[in-house]
């Protein structure tokens, strides 16, 4: 059992044969993000720092169907064994989610069995592989399968098939893309009335639940007319993690929603550069304590002498940081003692059952 630590349960690896297939198909950075550099090093170095105790490893976007086949069956058997390797070389540290070859079912359900005999504690899915979408029909034997295993299984967003022309030319696709497609795959799940049919399967919702928060009072009642589906309850349901910023705004408004037992800690590193989710993962580690406090009367006072700072261009950068600043910390008020315990640690203890 991990004691105390923190649990990461959304963190990425990148095995050789997964880097080697992106230089392979993919022109530019993927995503219009550049692949960042990693080795078990980069996650356990990171861990040390931020006493994380159990990191779960996964592939990030793009997913690893390319178009061949043959080779999707291979990056997942290959990437699968590669953090089974890691696994068992640090069991109290390092556990992985296995990938599956989607859209190819039957293929992914000899994956599931081969992880599953191989310590996976889990698996992560793309929201769409070539476009067909998590939660459509044509995967019944995929989520036969995982509902029989009560699996956790972490939803990862991917490059939508068609992107929009003329608008946001050049915006890499994880700042808004990637949130977009979460939320329509979400919207999809529900279409399908996956809840219902696969009540054991134990989804997790990345990035704080994309833009679902803000869209549940709008679209809740049209998913109860049209597709006979209750919004609110799958939220309840589902598990979310809180990779990327969540504060000030984002994870208040999804505990208005969300079953507080559901929400897990995540960092994304390596896409999520190491300094900024130190920064990120230190709003849960010292909110309501002392040291918060004294930054939070730190950041206000300095708020306070904006008048010196806008007459003094070059400073205006700090003005930037330093209201950002202010705003995380009170964002991050709604932490109780118990709240952040639950996320950092408790809700994944029990998920995972470490």
């Amino acid at each position: 059992m991990i004691m105390n630590n923190i649990i990461d349960v959304h963190t990425h690896f990148l095995p050789k044969s997964y880097v080697d297939a992106l230089k392979k198909n993919v022109v530019g950075d993927p995503d219009g993000w550049p692949t960042p550099s990693w080795n078990e090093q980069t996650t356990l170095g990171f861990m040390k720092k931020n006493k994380i105790g159990y990191s779960l490893l996964s592939l990030s976007s793009p997913h690893i169907n390319f178009g061949d086949k043959e080779e999707t069956v291979y990056l997942a058997q290959n990437t699968n064994d590669y953090g089974r390797k890691l696994n068992q070389q640090y069991s109290s540290q390092l556990g992985y989610l296995a990938s599956l070859p989607l859209p190819y079912e039957n293929e992914s359900v000899d994956e599931i069995n081969r992880s599953l005999s191989n310590g996976a504690k889990g698996f992560a899915v793309p929201s769409n592989s070539r476009g067909i979408y998590f939660g459509t029909p044509l995967f019944e034997k995929v989520y036969e399968r995982l509902n029989q295993e009560h699996a956790v299984v972490l939803m990862h967003p991917n490059q939508t098939p068609v992107k929009p022309m003329n608008v946001n030319v050049g915006m890499p696709t994880p700042l808004m893309g990637f949130l977009m497609d979460t939320t329509m795959t979400f919207m999809n799940l529900l279409q399908h009335h996956f809840f219902d049919k696969y009540p054991d399967i134990r989804l997790i919702i990345p990035h704080g639940g994309a833009f679902m928060p803000i869209l549940a009072d709008r679209d809740a009642p049209y998913t109860k007319e049209t597709y006979k589906s209750d919004m609110f309850a799958a939220m309840e349901h589902v598990y979310f993690d809180t990779a990327g910023a969540v504060f000030p705004r984002q994870l208040p408004m999804l505990l208005t929603l969300a079953d507080p037992t559901h929400i897990l800690y995540g960092s994304d590193i390596p896409y999520t550069n190491l300094s900024l989710a130190n920064q990120l993962l230190n709003m849960f580690t010292e909110a309501g304590g002392v040291k918060a406090k004294f930054k939070f009367q730190a950041v206000n006072t300095a708020s306070k002498l904006g008048h010196f700072i806008d007459k003094k261009p070059k400073l205006a950068k700090y003005k930037t940081l330093i209201d950002e600043s202010q705003n995380m910390l009170t964002g991050a008020d709604i932490l109780t003692p118990r709240l952040r315990d639950m996320i950092l640690h408790d809700n994944a203890v029990k998920l995972f059952d470490l």
